[in-house]
């Protein structure tokens, strides 16, 4: 898999990296309903604008509209936890 997220960088110290292939390529809407109350934070890059999602200190998605690939940085340390939030997460979107 050629991944056009390049250059990783950790949100936080030791958060770990995956990449989720998702069954459609990631829309506006996915990205709106992803959202929630959060704010939106987009950082300019070769492959495009990558949309970066932050969810309650438990995952952090970051998404390029039109990709079928997401991006999720997650904390170790917080257990199963964080694994079945980001499955509920993109089951709402993505099932």
């Amino acid at each position: 898999m050629i991944s056009k997220f390049q250059n990783p960088v950790p949100p936080y110290p030791g958060w770990v990296r995956r990449v989720y292939r998702v069954s459609r390529p990631v829309r506006n809407e996915d990205i709106a309903a992803f959202l929630g109350n959060e704010e939106l934070y987009v950082r300019d890059t070769v492959a495009g604008q990558v949309n970066i999602i932050h969810k309650y200190g438990l995952v952090e998605l970051h998404c390029l509209v039109g990709e079928p690939h997401i991006e999720v940085w997650f904390n170790p340390d917080s257990g199963a936890y964080s694994s079945e939030y980001l499955d509920a997460l993109l089951a709402t979107r993505f099932n």
